[in-house]
């Protein structure tokens, strides 16, 4: 056997079961292998949001997280045509950092732990055998009594897990662009510097998200991360156009978007009946399933990493490698209460299309919308 555990993806959820592994388990961690499709620093579209939920995870693998270049958001504004609810929380909301920055911060720390990251090496096919999974790459085969996807929401390690007949559609729709700060000029519906918003005005067309502008830092530039966020919570209603939701929300001073570099990708959300493991195989972070009411992926990838962690020294001390608690797991750990949480939030929320209902919700119950929101389905890691 060459491994005793393989990690296919090196972002938040591989390298937090990782480093979760060298914490509670060394001698896994040192028969453990994480592969790693890139190398690292290498670019990820990511709004990059980290709620102080996240830096609890980051905290207590003993990681401090403003080792990392990131903008302290005071002020997150939630609004539906320019009116909703303002969530202030000292000493912030929550930090946006860049993921080719944080994920390469996290690599150099699990290498530094002993961990080790083998990076340019694409996985192209998971083979489970009745004592073994077989991950087979561009740089050789291995093989490892278990392996970990978090390659992400469509990566190789799940379709090794997940029968198509068995998927559930849980796939969220995405799309950012970077602009520098004098884009454009700050309306009212926009916050002032150092703000987020949350546009929810999209919700009339169709989209089952929102609009997002947050600062963020680029090489030690200051620009604004911009996109748009589908949820598809509701998969069988029509499909907006996210192009025209995202120039709409960038206002008529905005150039046409195909003057930027438009990027967009799929997110998967967790569904309480999703298949998270198969013998000798488990998933974590968008292979497992985040947040289907904001996106939100970052904080509970890292949450991910303690429970997949926790999963794998027992298997290994029972020497049962069969996962079959690892989905009650997940959904009863503090993630995994939050997530589902967000899923009923997400269900209802994205249910109203009606433009006037969704004005009375917005405009007259904003501040209780607000106050539930941060108080149930906020985790402030505390």
């Amino acid at each position: 056997m060459d491994h005793d555990i393989v990690i296919v993806g090196a972002g938040p959820a591989g390298l937090s079961t990782g480093l979760h592994l060298a914490k509670l388990a060394p001698e896994l961690a040192r028969r453990t292998l994480i592969l790693e499709r890139d190398q690292h620093p290498r670019p990820k579209l990511c709004a990059g949001g980290i709620m102080p939920g996240g830096e609890a995870w980051l905290r207590k693998l003993g990681l401090d997280l403003s080792e990392v270049p990131s903008v302290r958001i005071g002020e997150a504004h939630f609004l539906f045509q320019g009116r909703g609810f303002v969530v202030r929380r000292a000493p912030y909301v929550f930090r946006v950092v860049r993921r080719d920055g944080f994920d390469a911060w996290l690599a150099d720390i699990a290498r530094a732990r002993g961990l080790a990251l083998q990076e340019n090496t694409p996985v192209r096919r998971v083979r489970r055998l009745e004592h073994a999974v077989e991950v087979q790459t561009d740089r050789g085969t291995y093989r490892a009594r278990a392996v970990v996807g978090a390659d992400g929401a469509t990566g190789v390690v799940r379709r090794a897990v997940v029968r198509r007949k068995q998927r559930v559609p849980q796939i969220s729709r995405l799309l950012e662009i970077l602009t520098p700060t004098d884009f454009q000029t700050l309306t009212p519906r926009n916050p002032r510097e150092g703000g987020a918003l949350l546009d929810f005005s999209c919700l009339a067309h169709g989209v089952q998200g929102y609009a997002w502008d947050f600062p963020t830092q680029v090489q030690g530039r200051s620009m604004r991360t911009r996109g748009v966020f589908d949820s598809r919570v509701h998969p069988q209603a029509p499909r907006a156009s996210l192009e025209a939701s995202l120039q709409e929300s960038l206002g008529p001073l905005s150039v046409p978007l195909d003057r930027h570099n438009l990027a967009g990708h799929p997110l998967r959300w967790l569904h309480p009946r999703s298949i998270l493991a198969a013998p000798r195989v488990l998933l974590a972070g968008d292979a497992a399933g985040v947040d289907p009411l904001l996106g939100e992926g970052i904080s509970f990838a890292l949450g991910y990493g303690e429970v997949a962690a926790r999963e794998l020294q027992d298997a290994f001390v029972r020497d049962d490698f069969s996962f079959e608690r690892y989905r009650q797991r997940v959904l009863r750990h503090r993630i995994g209460r939050f997530l589902r949480r967000r899923a009923v939030a997400a269900r209802l929320a994205y249910r109203v299309r009606d433009r006037r209902l969704l004005r009375f919700l917005w405009w007259r119950l904003g501040p209780l919308v607000g106050w539930l929101a941060e108080h149930l389905l906020v985790d402030w890691g505390e």
